[in-house]
């Protein structure tokens, strides 16, 4: 009896274990990919969903699984950092390439208040690509993706929309 209870234990930590969110490694045996390359385009960047790509002291991961803001921005600390900021053109492009030009979430919102747009971890916003005519708060657009249509610009969108998203940590 006191094995069968030992083994369900056992099983049932195991089971735990696997089941937690530990974020993806850094990219330490590989190549740093874009690190200090301000003129890297997106098409130079090595497309490794799971790994975290460094630029100018801080690291980038894409995740591919579409959920909505609030629970990205959740995952992204659960791996330490936030949904990413992006301050220049070349961390713009930077991360563009790590999101392998697919519409994703970033880290920034004016669902505080309407029209005043704030980077998830208080940053200065200094830098954005809109597109054309955007932001527009159609119906109550909070949230910003990146990479939306064949300008590969930023677009408000409803939070609870669901795309993939980028994270990044120091």
């Amino acid at each position: 009896m006191k094995l069968l209870v030992f083994s369900l234990l056992l099983g049932a930590a195991w089971a735990q274990t696997q089941d937690s969110a530990e974020p993806p490694q850094d990219n330490a045996n590989g190549p740093e990919v874009g690190e200090g390359a301000n003129e890297a385009s997106g098409e130079d960047v090595k497309r490794v969903s799971g790994i975290w790509h460094k630029y100018n002291g801080r690291s980038f991961i894409f995740q591919s699984s579409a959920v909505n803001w609030a629970h990205a921005q959740q995952r992204c600390l659960t791996f330490g950092g936030n949904l990413a900021t992006i301050h220049t053109s070349g961390e713009e492009r930077f991360v563009k390439g790590i999101a392998e030009g697919r519409a994703a979430w970033i880290g920034l919102s004016d669902a505080q208040m309407n029209g005043f747009w704030f980077w998830i971890n208080s940053s200065p916003l200094k830098y954005t690509n809109w597109c054309p005519g955007e932001p527009n708060n159609d119906r109550s657009q909070h949230c910003v993706q990146i990479n939306y249509s064949g300008n590969r610009c930023w677009d408000d969108v409803w939070c609870s929309s669901s795309l993939p998203f980028v994270c990044e940590r120091k």
